[in-house]
């Protein structure tokens, strides 16, 4: 099918040509894939057959500020080259410097070839430049509108969601959702999503008619007389999967099975204001003391990179020993990550300020029973816990430092392993992740590595990754390539 027409740089699974098939020809249709199973890949490949056949010219895409600039090296790792090397990418940065203004200007000056917009979803929330530049680009020429991760439009009262399909949805010819759990917490996620792409599809064009046919609606009186009305559960729910199935591809990790056993990608994090300030200082401060070193060894550089990459994951401690909290984004991008997951995970971090933190936010949004935690502060229930996550099914996510959890423990039950934060040892980044393979285990492991681009986070990553022990590899002559 598509091969006979494109070019592709390599390629695809089966249940990517299954996608493309079916959603061959659909103005709306929403790509339902499990985490890792090719989502970017296969909308790619839409868009650039829609390209050549003259459909559309441009592609917009609408992305979780964590995961909206992987869309970058990803087009040109997917698109075919040729459509690639005629392809304006332009890719939203927030602020108003007059270098930004320019480069946006010049992005939407730039017609007679096909052109592609990425943008944090976020924006849209409160950001004129983004609305405006969102709308100036879709006016120009016929486009697809990509939202991924769609369920950042689960809220219909949102501002995002309400511009996303009120204003630019009537102008794109074709649209498409990426999900790999469309409805986390609620059927009535759903309805947004659907909207955007077609209200026909549910056959709802008001939420509240959709909540009162598929949900179980109690009206409740106060005792000061007031009502309100309260849903109590949920019914025709065969009516909704009838109704999205012609219009939709669903595919779960454990349906595939022509993928590699392990799968790497990363996640974006932005810093907050305060730790781009306290990080900007702290280097500044570490570079100007090793400098002054008469003899600096990895030693001394490797306590620098890690009071730099304490201050990435939230946390600072000073010379008496005292913790400081710093605010952080990261915790925050993890829970949107794993919205889109349906399994079980293994959260990896280094610090037990994190372990605490992390293992709290994922009880407040998933249940007090959701979480078991292995590290060296509860060396007396964690076997228990262990337990728990291997067996309950309420019990999604293991958050473990890999100092602890990283040797000899077998959780094969997991599929998705996050490092949350690596620490410089690679015998822990290879131990850890072991954990979820086995023998017999037919299910690919997908690996995000949480990262904050062009700080000592990706440094260490990129080091792990490549299996270079960093105590080898940092000499007297290089050090500052690394605290960069």
């Amino acid at each position: 099918m598509t091969g006979n027409v494109l070019k592709l740089r390599r390629p695809l699974w089966d249940h990517q040509r299954e996608c493309l098939a079916k959603m061959s020809g659909k103005t709306a249709f929403a790509v339902l894939m499990a985490m890792r199973l090719g989502k970017t890949a296969t909308i790619l490949v839409d868009y650039a057959r829609l390209e050549a056949a003259g459909s559309v010219d441009n592609l917009f895409v609408l992305a979780p500020g964590g995961a909206y600039r992987t869309w970058e090296g990803a087009a040109e790792d997917d698109l075919p080259a040729s459509l690639f090397e005629r392809l304006n990418i332009h890719v939203w940065r927030s602020g108003s410097s007059a270098s930004q203004e320019r480069s946006r200007k010049a992005f939407l000056q730039a017609v007679g070839g096909p052109r592609m917009l990425i943008m944090n979803v976020e924006a849209l929330s409160s950001v004129n430049d983004a609305r405006a530049l969102a709308t100036a680009f879709l006016a120009e020429a016929p486009a697809m509108l990509v939202v991924d991760e769609s369920t950042v439009l689960r809220d219909p009262g949102s501002k995002r969601t309400k511009f996303v399909v009120d204003k630019l949805r009537p102008m794109a010819p074709y649209r498409r959702i990426l999900s790999g759990l469309p409805s986390p917490n609620s059927p009535f996620n759903l309805f947004s999503q659907f909207e955007f792409l077609d209200w026909n599809i549910l056959g709802h064009d008001s939420f509240w008619t959709f909540k009162a046919h598929f949900g179980r609606m109690v009206r409740i009186r106060l005792p000061n007389g007031h009502t309100f009305w309260e849903v109590k559960g949920y019914r025709n729910l065969d009516e909704i999967q009838k109704k999205i199935e012609p219009h939709s591809y669903r595919k779960k990790l454990e349906d595939v099975y022509d993928m590699p056993p392990k799968l790497y990608s990363y996640r974006h994090v932005e810093m907050t204001k305060e730790q781009e300030r306290i990080y900007k200082e702290l280097k500044a401060f570490a570079t100007a003391r090793l400098t002054a070193e008469d003899h600096v060894t990895a030693t001394i550089v490797i306590t620098q990179l890690v009071r730099l990459h304490q201050v990435l994951c939230g946390h600072s401690v000073d010379e008496q020993g005292k913790l400081h909290t710093i605010p952080e984004n990261r915790t925050g991008a993890l829970l949107d990550l794993l919205r889109e997951f349906e399994g079980k995970a293994i959260i990896w971090v280094s610090y037990d300020f994190n372990v605490r933190a992390v293992a709290d936010a994922l009880r407040v949004e998933y249940g007090a029973n959701s979480v078991a935690r292995f590290w060296g502060g509860n060396i007396k229930t964690r076997e228990e816990e262990e337990r728990m996550f291997k067996t309950h099914p309420e019990c999604r996510f293991m958050v473990a430092t890999p100092a602890a959890g990283g040797r000899g423990r077998t959780w094969t039950i997991a599929d998705l392993v996050v490092y949350f934060s690596n620490s410089y040892d690679l015998e822990h980044r290879s131990q850890s992740e072991e954990r979820p393979q086995g023998v017999g285990k037919t299910r690919s492991v997908s690996y995000v590595d949480m990262v904050v681009k062009g700080t000592v986070d990706e440094r260490i990553i990129k080091a792990l990754r490549s299996k270079i022990v960093l105590a080898s590899a940092i000499t007297g002559d290089n050090w500052q390539e690394w605290l960069a």
